[in-house]
């Protein structure tokens, strides 16, 4: 009796391995994600407007706010290169669940970026005013005077959508 038992317990886990199996080569496997730098962003705003991407730039952090930034694009921009961040837990996008970035992409995008863009030089508090970041949102374009001073919002899910990038490329 206990023979049979185990026997039928090895088709069991056999099956379920198979089935396990096939499930994970069927499941697609999502490629990197390249982000995008804040210029390349407003640079074809329309089309990126309501989508959910990873945005690399300045993270700056002030009394009046937060947003991502570059300090000059090229070509240059025709509003200020910055995007205000706006933090929704509900209505903010989950990141992808197997959220991976293109290291290479990254690199070469972030090297290209600190030639024209500088962190802040702070006399008080801390370095953390100005960080090297992507942060991934939905990209909202702004109207009305809004648009004056920055040309879209990223809205985020929280603090989990923002990677906090290490000093050095």
């Amino acid at each position: 009796m206990f023979q049979g038992n185990a026997s039928r317990l090895r088709k069991v886990l056999r099956i379920l391995g198979a089935a396990g199996l096939t499930c994970a080569a069927v499941r697609p496997v999502s490629a990197p994600l390249a982000p995008l730098g804040v210029c390349e962003v407003l640079r074809d705003l329309a089309g990126l407007a309501g989508k959910a991407i990873p945005v690399l730039g300045r993270y700056s952090y002030r009394e009046n706010g937060r947003w991502m930034s570059e300090q000059a694009c090229d070509p240059a921009a025709p509003a200020p290169a910055e995007l205000w961040l706006l933090e929704s837990s509900t209505d903010g996008p989950m990141p992808p669940r197997d959220y991976e970035i293109d290291a290479v992409v990254l690199k070469r995008k972030r090297i290209e970026m600190e030639r024209r863009t500088s962190l802040g030089k702070f006399r008080f508090g801390t370095p953390d005013y100005d960080r090297w970041a992507i942060v991934y949102g939905r990209v909202e374009a702004r109207k009305g005077d809004d648009a004056k001073i920055a040309p879209a919002n990223l809205v985020f899910r929280g603090s989990g959508a923002v990677l906090i990038l290490p000093g050095e490329p």
